[in-house]
């Protein structure tokens, strides 16, 4: 049972909710503006492939938290509203470069853009602190993604409004509907802070305040949580072992997941190799710069970090150097790319609710 304190901030959670969803009702241009962005309900069907009995509501309905449907993009010049330890999360697709801070994300929680000519959908729940990109095109149709309202092991379930199917965010599944069972493709993200990014990727584009909708950005929506034990929403396990909110980097392959804790990256930038269900990997990290990344090492090569040689951050015994999404910048393999492992950030708390079996190191 939720102690007195989760009952406050799950009351903070329905005001905020509240709020949004006046917004919702009130209409609001940017939105309006867009049919497919209109409220609707997620379509229940007969087949869960979650307990449907532990799938709580966050609200009262779909898209009571609103996404962002016709994203506006500034220079990292432009850029007056962040700070260096403020939290974003990074996409690169090719040449095309992105960056989607947490104080946007914290009321919107999606993000439907394009990037690199590749329709995209940024999802992120603050409940769990997990995000992440998936293809908005399924099945040869495009489609957007909103908020289903619905939580399971308190983290968002989006709903793609082509079919009105409702999917797991962690579990990357759909959960119930008409593409029950159908998994997303999903692209490397790469979470880290203002001060990393704009150092690394001076030429990003990056989600300005202009979303359309009145939000007090910057003043995060969940008093203490993120430093605190409590859990909003029940979960289906729970372990002490480590913080509930402590931010780990995981890998997923198979339906099983890997952990690994910034604190075993201190001093700058290190290497770490692994092996995930039988696939050789590298997961390279930073505690200092708040990063980590894994990619696949069939050929178990050696690699190493940089020294001072922006954007690389490390490179293999020919003397390539790779970027954090895995891109060779200079050397013989330029141009290339490694193959990035299924991983991202969330707290400890929601990776170990939704993979009990979870290692970590």
């Amino acid at each position: 049972m939720l102690q007195m304190y989760g009952k406050t901030l799950r009351q903070g959670f329905f005001i905020l909710c509240g709020v949004l969803l006046f917004d919702a009702c009130a209409g609001e241009k940017q939105q309006s503006e867009n049919p497919e962005s209109e409220t609707q309900e997620t379509k229940i069907h007969d087949k869960w492939l979650i307990d449907p009995e532990v799938v709580e509501e966050g609200c009262d309905r779909a898209d009571c938290i609103r996404s962002i449907d016709k994203p506006v993009f500034i220079s990292v010049n432009e850029v007056s509203y962040l700070e260096d330890e403020d939290l974003v999360i990074g996409l690169r697709l090719d040449d095309e470069i992105k960056c989607y801070p947490h104080i946007i994300l914290d009321y919107h929680e999606i993000v439907n853009d394009a990037v690199d000519g590749k329709e995209i959908a940024i999802n992120y729940c603050p409940l769990t602190g997990s995000g992440m990109a998936w293809n908005r095109e399924i099945d040869g149709k495009k489609t957007t993604f909103g908020i289903s309202g619905l939580l399971y092991n308190s983290n968002v379930i989006p709903y793609d409004r082509e079919t009105r199917s409702i999917w797991s965010q962690m579990k990357q599944v759909c959960v119930n509907g008409e593409l029950v069972d159908k998994k997303p493709e999903t692209f490397q993200s790469v979470e880290t802070k203002w001060g990393t990014w704009k150092k690394l990727y001076p030429d990003s584009k990056v989600l300005s305040l202009e979303t359309g909708m009145s939000r007090d950005y910057g003043t995060y929506p969940y008093y203490d949580y993120k430093e605190t034990k409590e859990i909003m929403f029940d979960v289906a396990n729970e372990s002490d072992t480590l913080h509930a909110k402590e931010r780990l980097f995981g890998v997923i392959e198979n339906d099983k997941a890997a952990c690994y804790r910034f604190a075993n990256f201190k001093g700058g930038v290190r290497l770490m190799q692994d092996t995930m269900q039988g696939k050789q990997m590298i997961v390279i990290g930073s505690e200092r710069d708040n990063f980590m990344v894994a990619f696949e090492n069939p050929g178990n090569k050696k690699f190493r970090p940089t020294k001072n040689n922006v954007p690389a951050i490390f490179e293999d015994e020919d003397q390539n150097t790779y970027d954090l999404f895995g891109y060779c910048v200079a050397g013989k393999n330029m141009g290339q790319r490694l193959k990035p492992m299924n991983g991202f950030v969330a707290y400890w708390f929601a990776w170990y609710a939704f993979y009990p079996d979870v290692t970590w190191q």
